[in-house]
């Protein structure tokens, strides 16, 4: 069997996977897959770098975002609900402990992640096809999202102008983030049903 047709194999394997999955596990299973990605996220809260003139840090939550969004469909954002709910009573959140990281100067991106995967996982249960093109600007969104909603709260809950909250908080961001998206993507586009070459 050649390398190629393995991954044919090994891909079309986990479509069908998916496609179970989404149409035949319990609430119970999908509320436990969620309870999975939220400590993802707590995991990856943790790889966390401080940049000396943001107050906003690099961290990998990101990729989960975008990855629990696609994999757990509609049931994304109470996975990233339970993050947040879990992060005010165990130390998990990036930096920040408790409650207080519910208002803090990173807020915005926490309650982005909740509303990233809400938009993600209603339109990746919504469409079956996807082409690499689409998976690529699905992605994209979801950071966008993210984005609006923590610059957002930069301007209303820290006092800063739109100008410093997209200089500070978004423009910083963009590259690693990018490159998160083709990551995220790339996972997709391994067991996305019927996905298309394009």
């Amino acid at each position: 069997m050649s390398t190629r047709h393995a991954f044919a194999v090994r891909r079309e394997e986990g479509i069908q996977a998916l496609l179970r999955w989404r149409s035949e596990a319990s609430v119970a299973e999908k509320l436990a897959a969620s309870a999975f990605f939220a400590l993802l996220m707590a995991i990856a809260a943790q790889v966390r770098v401080q940049l000396p003139f943001s107050p906003v840090p690099f961290t990998g939550q990101v990729l989960v975002v975008l990855l629990s969004g696609f994999l757990l469909g509609r049931f994304a954002p109470a996975s990233m609900a339970m993050y947040l709910g879990f992060g005010t009573m165990f130390p998990w959140f990036s930096g920040l402990q408790g409650i207080s990281a519910l208002t803090g100067v990173t807020a915005g991106y926490l309650f982005g992640f909740v509303a990233a995967a809400a938009v993600i996982g209603l339109i990746a249960d919504s469409r079956m096809m996807w082409s690499a093109l689409g998976l690529t600007g699905l992605m994209s969104l979801g950071v966008l999202v993210i984005y609006l909603f923590g610059a957002s709260w930069l301007v209303i809950g820290c006092g800063m102008s739109v100008p410093q909250a997209i200089i500070f908080g978004v423009v910083p961001f963009v590259v690693v983030d990018a490159i998160k998206v083709g990551l995220a993507a790339s996972v997709a586009r391994m067991v996305a049903p019927g996905v298309e070459s394009s």
